[in-house]
């Protein structure tokens, strides 16, 4: 039987083209799995990546090609000593040293000033490591980060903090929004919208790797090689149509308070389905600070009784100012809210 790698080859060569989406398909394997594939042809030069975003695609891989794309790039790497650290400063040092920044269209400056300083600060106030390593680069369509650092690491220092069960319950907390280990510092807020405004963000810390891939509208984890600290990475289309402020306003009221939430509800343990109170119970935990949730239920295929009852009975009649709205239900999954409604 042909291995999966062999087959993508054969198409690059019948199509002169492929993207992770038709690999998937022809090999009948995740679009994660897809991705992992390509990486690999990738970095063994039998295939050449064009484009950073989604609509990126593979070429056979030609010396020539890939020494005009490196030109085409600029970047952007520093070794910072966490000491006395400012943000602003650093990025508006980046800017110093790549002026194509200057002449990006404004959005998209906006947007990429905001999350950089945003995610440097975390690294800055949150991880304790001694040294932060950043990278900002931009090609002939994206523009994109790396923050990274060697400290306790997210998911580890928010699970210890809350006294979490695990680092995938840690994980859910931080897609909330408002999780923050230091509150009279920070609003928690910054990993939430930035995650809102790249088209795919990622973080990756012991062995779980977390992707946001806004422009799939999906939200997934992957086993990674053991990881001291925390790597972010960000990416964004230099076109986009994506504003800064409009991204705030999908989340906050007209007293620009930030009241709105959206969780995908997702179980990122293999084999787990949502059946008890317990697990409901650590899906709202504070989700009381909101006016409003989405609860996204996109795959789910089924929920618990316990699991409805404890989200909307029992957390309705005890955060009766919290109005949760959930999407993207099966039937399966409407049947039993709807139950647990009128109880």
């Amino acid at each position: 039987m042909q291995n999966v790698k062999d087959i993508i080859l054969k198409q690059v060569k019948s199509e002169g083209r492929v993207d992770s989406d038709a690999i998937a398909a022809i090999c009948d394997i995740s679009r994660q799995a897809a991705h992992q594939h390509l990486r690999e042809l990738v970095k063994s030069q039998r295939l050449l990546k064009i484009g950073k975003t989604r609509g990126s695609y593979y070429v056979l891989f030609s010396k020539k090609e890939a020494i005009k794309l490196k030109k085409e790039e600029q970047k952007y790497r520093l070794k910072l000593k966490n000491k006395k650290l400012q943000e602003d400063y650093v990025y508006d040092r980046i800017v110093y040293a790549i002026p194509l920044l200057k002449r990006l269209q404004k959005n998209t400056q906006d947007i990429t000033r905001y999350a950089f300083t945003e995610m440097l600060n975390n690294a800055i106030e949150h991880s304790g490591s001694e040294y932060i390593d950043i990278k900002l680069s931009i090609s002939s369509d994206a523009v994109s980060f790396e923050v990274v650092d060697k400290g306790i690491g997210i998911f580890k220092h928010i699970q210890k903090k809350f006294k979490l069960s695990d680092e995938y319950d840690a994980l859910t907390e931080i897609l909330k929004g408002k999780k923050t280990t230091i509150p009279s510092k920070h609003t928690g807020e910054g990993i939430f919208f930035t995650s809102k405004a790249a088209d795919v963000f990622k973080i990756e810390s012991e062995k779980i790797g977390l992707i946001i891939d806004n422009k799939a509208d999906d939200i997934f984890t992957e086993e990674i090689k053991q990881r001291k600290g925390t790597k972010i990475s960000f990416q964004i289309n230099k076109k986009t149509k994506k504003d800064i402020n409009t991204i705030f306003a999908q989340y906050t009221d007209s007293d620009y308070k930030f009241n709105k939430t959206r969780v995908t509800v997702k179980l990122y343990h293999k084999n787990v389905e949502y059946t008890s109170r317990s697990q409901a119970r650590r899906l709202v935990m504070g989700l009381n600070k909101f006016k409003a949730v989405i609860l996204d239920f996109n795959q789910v295929k089924t929920i618990g009784q316990g699991f409805a009852d404890e989200i909307f009975r029992v957390f309705r009649i005890n955060n009766p100012e919290t109005m949760i709205d959930p999407i993207n239900c099966c039937k399966a999954v409407e049947f039993m809210i709807k139950r647990a409604k009128n109880r």
